[in-house]
């Protein structure tokens, strides 16, 4: 009988450990996971259709695996030992110049980053967007409408180097003068280690500065003056680190300007800074991301240095807040939008007729990867 007793007392223990779960997912959800910064998986409402699909049940299961008690704490002690195992393997196997896969993403030499797109996945998004951007210009032909495609590792298979062809195909279907489309180039891995962040899906300070010259020479302004660069050594995990503990921190390095005197305005009104550049130079800022250094996501930003000159329309999205601000240096007003929260802070759908009315601008500027061009752009609220 004693030999029964541990096994019997082992399965009644996890039953009620998954039945205090049932019950916190029911009563009292958790609401986020702040551990990988997403919201929590709750319990579905039932229902005999999704049932019968199997839905219900796999909406259940993740829910009962964020609502167990301690299951984020033992997530992340299982995280920390599963990594401190695998990743100096995964680093060796990567240094060859293959991807090797690691939960949701890949390593490639040092960095980590994704597997590029295949155009038929793509094609369709992109041709939504370049329709939409064809047919705003013919609406507006007093302005003059620019695009900056942002090549990342989606468009380029960093093991043999081939395009995938997403920015050819794009460039193909937009009905711009070719002086009014530009791009930043990808064409290698040393390129990507240039340009991009070791763990972060964004560009770099030198990506943004390079991104900045082209914008300059495509617009017609002139860039201010770099006055060097700053750089914090290993303070900075981006995105793509999330979740995976053992990844080294890399170094956070902005490029130093001389901004002219401009206001900022937000949706809840006038703001003294756009990011905390000033704070991360002078040490005083805490935690380091690139929306705390460069700035947030707002659905409507306004620049404005009372200069003469031309008003400047720019949409994108979280790429381009690395250099409004010196953008905006080279015009009388800069408008930023960003579709995806745009029509929750000002009540209604972007129209590009309307706004171009109303701000007086003079050049539309879209700039981003193909995330938001054969997404975000394609699928986003706007007013025909």
């Amino acid at each position: 009988m004693r030999k029964n007793t541990i096994p019997l007392l082992t399965a009644g223990l996890c039953l009620l450990f998954l039945l205090a779960g049932l019950v916190r997912a029911l009563i009292s959800p958790d609401t986020e996971i702040p551990y990988e910064n997403r919201p929590a998986n709750r319990f579905p409402a039932f229902s005999a259709g999704a049932f019968l699909e199997g839905d219900y049940q796999s909406e259940a299961e993740s829910a009962l695996a964020d609502q167990i008690p301690e299951a984020i704490r033992m997530k992340k002690l299982y995280n920390i030992f599963d990594a401190g195992l695998a990743l100096p393997v995964i680093r060796e196997l990567a240094r060859d110049g293959s991807y090797v896969g690691f939960r949701d993403i890949c390593f490639f030499g040092d960095m980590l980053t994704v597997r590029p797109f295949p155009l038929s996945a793509k094609a369709v998004g992109l041709w939504q967007s370049a329709r939409r951007i064809n047919d705003w210009a013919a609406a507006a032909p007093e302005v003059d409408f620019y695009v900056y495609y942002i090549e990342t590792p989606r468009d380029i298979d960093l093991e043999t180097g081939e395009k995938t062809g997403l920015y050819d195909f794009f460039l193909g279907e937009l009905a711009l003068p070719e002086t009014n489309i530009g791009r930043l180039r990808l064409d290698s891995f040393a390129d990507y280690r240039r340009l991009f962040f070791k763990t972060d899906h964004h560009w770099n300070a030198e990506g943004a500065w390079k991104g900045y010259c082209d914008l300059c020479a495509m617009l017609g302004t002139e860039p201010l003056p770099r006055l060097g660069s700053y750089s914090v050594p290993a303070c900075y995990r981006g995105t793509r680190a999330a979740g995976v503990e053992g990844v080294e921190a890399e170094d956070f390095a902005v490029v130093l300007y001389e901004l002219p005197d401009m206001t900022r305005t937000v949706y809840t009104g006038e703001i003294s800074s756009y990011g905390e550049q000033a704070r991360f130079v002078s040490g005083e800022l805490a935690g380091v991301s690139y929306g705390a250094v460069f700035g947030g996501d707002y659905g409507e930003l306004l620049f404005e240095t009372g200069r003469p000159g031309k008003n400047l329309l720019v949409l994108g999205d979280s790429y381009d807040n690395a250099l409004l601000e010196p953008l905006a240096a080279g015009f009388s007003k800069c408008c930023s939008v960003d579709l995806r929260a745009f029509s929750a802070e000002t009540g209604h759908a972007f129209n590009m007729a309307d706004y171009i009315r109303e701000h007086e601008i003079d050049c539309v500027l879209f700039i981003a990867g193909i995330d938001y061009f054969a997404g975000i752009l394609a699928e986003g609220e706007v007013a025909s």
